[in-house]
């Protein structure tokens, strides 16, 4: 049966298919979010259409028409897609000038073997070997830049892309191989045949892979969204350290965990020398940067992931170390007292130092079922009393 298909059959269902798809993607575009992109695809996917139909229209149509305009519309789908997917991913495509040199010579090449020297043999090898080359540069951003968006292949427009490729390789291997005289309407073989039919499939397979790719683009948006707006609802907007809300919520989760594990539980407790002084002198708008500048040291303190630094209120801080020994610990607040020193920022009125410096309280236990968080962070409080009383910029450690 394959081998009675003529070119004007396959053509004009191939362009039916794709005119439905072209007026599913509109409407999807009104009736969803569409990304920077989608306008070029579903414009490709019209191209491609209707430049089938014209193509069908073989002797009915003048040959300028049926021919050059209407395979230049067919090739118009997988340059546009590859244009498309290079603005979906925000890139300059380094081939684009090449493309649209490409889209000329392959204009006046059917314009050549349309008028000059007639030959459908070297137009077919001509479609063929462009549409492999655009199918290929989309196959590689699909493939090389789409996972530095989604973080994983997609693999629906992947799979698509190297059908669609290989279709019109197989198509251009097979034309020039054929030693048969190739006819508009007797130019079907088994063969020809199967290589375009696999190229109608593929094409409909990118529309709707394309229409899969929009959506997944829209979830991870989403999410993104989400997890930026968890992000911002935990973070102090001062200090850009976690605020005390999340820091209570981490220190309910590591003490449970420590309590299985039966595993050392650092706390540093740390507060800004004479701060009350520095705002009264250097007033509220220095004692903001002030903070943040302490609270960069901070971030930067911890080593590992789970280590939490969080302002706890006003000028008092927090760092949850899990896994950490006292002096581990100590070792952490002596790396912060030598950064922040290291920083030397003015304190004329504080009563310790010309500078600005911290007082630590340090906890560490092992939680078992009589302890709870509030008990660790009771004494962290009580050791940072203590080094107030001692003087200030000092570290007190206490350790079960």
């Amino acid at each position: 049966m394959m081998d009675q298909l003529d070119m004007r059959t396959m053509l004009l269902v191939g362009a039916m298919v794709c005119l439905t798809l072209a007026m599913v993607m509109t409407y999807y575009s009104f009736a969803r979010k569409t990304y920077r992109g989608f306008q070029y695809w579903t414009a490709g996917i019209v191209s491609i259409g209707l430049g089938a139909v014209l193509v069908s229209m073989r002797r009915v149509l003048p040959a300028f028409v049926s021919i050059v305009i209407g395979n230049f519309l067919i090739i118009l789908m997988p340059y546009l897609l590859t244009q498309g997917l290079a603005v979906f991913l925000n890139i300059k495509w380094k081939l684009s000038r090449l493309n649209a040199a490409a889209l000329g010579l392959f204009f006046l090449g059917f314009a050549w073997w349309t008028y000059i020297k007639p030959d459908l043999h070297a137009r077919i090898i001509g479609l063929s070997l462009v549409m492999a080359f655009f199918f290929g540069q989309a196959l590689y951003l699909t493939t090389k830049k789409m996972p530095s968006i989604f973080k994983t292949q997609e693999w629906s427009l992947t799979v698509a892309l190297v059908i669609s490729t290989i279709s019109s390789l197989f198509r251009f291997a097979v034309t020039i191989l054929s030693t048969q005289k190739i006819g508009f309407l007797n130019n079907s073989g088994a063969l020809q045949s199967t290589a375009l039919m696999m190229i109608i499939i593929s094409v409909v397979a990118s529309a709707c892979s394309i229409l899969i790719l929009n959506s997944h683009r829209m979830e991870k948006d989403l999410k993104d969204a989400k997890t930026k707006i968890e992000k911002l609802a935990n973070i102090d907007e001062l200090s850009n350290l976690f605020n005390r809300r999340y820091f209570n919520q981490k220190l309910e989760q590591e003490f449970k965990r420590h309590q299985r594990s039966a595993s050392s539980l650092s706390l540093i407790m740390l507060d800004i020398d004479c701060f009350k002084l520095y705002n009264d002198t250097y007033g509220h708008q220095s004692g903001d940067q002030c903070i943040q500048e302490v609270s960069a040291i901070l971030k930067d303190s911890g080593s590992r992931p789970s280590d939490i630094a969080a302002r706890y209120g006003g000028e008092e801080f927090v760092l949850l170390l899990p896994d950490t020994d006292t002096t581990g610990a100590q070792k952490v607040a002596k790396t912060i007292q030598k950064k922040l020193k290291a920083k030397s920022i003015p304190h004329k009125a504080s009563t310790v130092a010309d500078v600005v410096t911290l007082t630590f309280g340090i906890a560490t236990i092992i939680p078992d079922r009589t302890t709870s968080p509030e008990s660790i962070i009771k004494l962290a409080d009580q050791y940072l009393y203590k080094g107030k009383e001692n003087g200030k910029d000092q570290i007190k450690l206490y350790c079960s």
